[in-house]
This record gives structure tokens, sequence and C-alpha cells, in this order.
């Protein structure tokens, strides 16, 4: 009879303890992702600055891939590859953005490729691989907000607090 008492405490205290995705992700987010959000900024800024309304001419461009986007890329994709959550649902989640990551770095490369060769249609390969990936890191931000809530875990970003 004495063990049907221990079977609710134990019930409770198994919903007392933390939840270890809950702990996670908050490792994920305050520990490990800042280790490579400089970097990826730095790549896309200096990205932009040649790209779209910012384009001069194919050397400008080139150069910037070469020397500084290129670069600071490989860096931020080796920093984020070497992250290991600890649980199945943040090594989930983080694999996407690792995905995402690859399609940016591959049309990068695609870009500086396109201007050695002046090709347009591997010009289009790389606008393709810039969408997937930027596809895939709106997935991946949906799917974190996601894990966030259901693991009570209150994610404010920046661009939330510009809003």
């Amino acid at each position: 009879m004495k063990k049907l008492l221990y079977l609710p405490l134990l019930l409770v205290l198994l919903k007392c303890s933390p939840d270890p995705v809950q702990q996670d992700l908050l490792n994920y987010i305050n520990v490990e992702m800042p280790k490579v959000a400089t970097v990826e900024s730095e790549a896309i800024t200096a990205y932009e600055s040649v790209s779209g309304e910012n384009y001069q001419n194919d050397s400008i461009m080139y150069f910037t891939m070469v020397e500084t986007v290129l670069p600071k890329y490989e860096e931020f994709y080796t920093t984020l590859q070497s992250i290991k959550p600890a649980t199945e649902v943040v090594a989930s989640l983080h694999k996407e953005y690792v995905h995402a990551a690859a399609d940016q770095m591959e049309a990068f490369k695609l870009i500086i490729e396109a201007i050695e060769k002046q090709d347009a249609q591997i010009i289009t390969k790389a606008n393709e691989d810039l969408a997937e990936g930027r596809a895939l890191l709106k997935m991946w931000r949906a799917d974190l907000d996601s894990a966030c809530v259901k693991h009570n875990v209150v994610f404010n970003s920046d661009e939330e607090e510009k809003e």
C-alpha cells in the first residue's frame, strides 16, 4: 500500500523537473547562436552592399565576394556546424539552420563562378539557391518560435524589438 503513495509524489516531481529541451533552447539562443551571429551578419551586410540596388559593377561585386563575403560566410558556417545541441528537438532545429546556411554559401560560390565565367545561367542558379536558403531560414525561425512556445521560452530578437 505504501508504494501507491510514492507514485503520485513521483509524478509531481517529474512535472516539476526542468525541461531538458527548454534548457537546450535557452543555451542555443543565449550561448551558441551569439557565437555565429556577428560573423553571419558581417557576411550578409557585405553581400547586400554590392547586390540588388547597391550593385555597381562585376569587379566590385567579385572583389567583395572573394575578399569578404565568402571568407566570412565560411567562417560562420564552420562555427555553425560545430554547434552540437543536447536534445533531439534542438538538434533538429539546428540541422534546418545548417542546411539553409549551406544553400546560401553555395549561392555565394556560384555568384563568384558566374562573374568569372560571365555566365547568366549560373547567376540564375545562385539566385535560386539564395531564395531557397531564405525560405529555409524562415522555416527554421518559425520552427524555433514554435519550439520556444511549446517549451515556455520567451525569445525576443532584435527584429521584434525594432517593430
